[in-house]
């Protein structure tokens, strides 16, 4: 079955996803990537120039188009599982991992991100957006199959835990 990697933005889905298809030997997809392909255009131009409900009818097409192979990781966005019930999709698809980041170390990985198209407002207080998104958010992400507490998880215990999984 694939797996998808669902957590908010900042907790190292993309990263443990490249990091995974090295040390695993399988596929690795990254949504946003596939949109980026799809579209000529790198998401944060995508939210500015055509905002966030076409992003997200966009990605939940592209999400529930995938044919993926059975050893398959794939990076969502931090508000894909949030949007269209693509966290069930998902579900249906394959198994779903959240990757859990407290607050703090999500603030201390995100202060000086300039890509993350959620982030453009400069009189935004992240540590406050962290915190009321993180809360909207977590419902759906607590949907998920199974939960990695993940704020100094290394590549190698991930690895571990799906191959328990797959």
């Amino acid at each position: 079955m694939p797996i998808f990697l669902i957590g908010y933005m900042g907790s190292g889905k993309s990263t443990l996803g490249r990091n995974l298809e090295k040390h695993m030997d399988i596929e690795f997809i990254d949504l946003d990537h596939v949109i980026e392909k799809d579209l000529g255009l790198q998401v944060p131009h995508i939210f500015r120039e055509k905002g966030e409900s076409f992003f997200r009818e966009k990605e939940h097409a592209i999400l529930t188009s995938l044919n993926c192979a059975n050893n398959t990781i794939i990076a969502t966005g931090g508000g894909t599982p949030c949007f269209f019930n693509n966290h069930n999709c998902m579900k249906k698809m394959g198994s779903t991992i959240y990757l859990k980041v407290t607050p703090i170390e999500l603030y201390k990985r995100l202060q000086f991100d300039n890509k993350r198209p959620l982030l453009f407002d400069n009189k935004l207080n992240l540590q406050d957006f962290i915190n009321e998104q993180l809360l909207e958010r977590e419902k759906y992400y607590q949907m998920s199959d199974y939960t990695i507490e993940s704020d100094g998880i290394s590549v190698n215990d991930v690895y571990k835990l799906i191959n328990k999984i797959i």
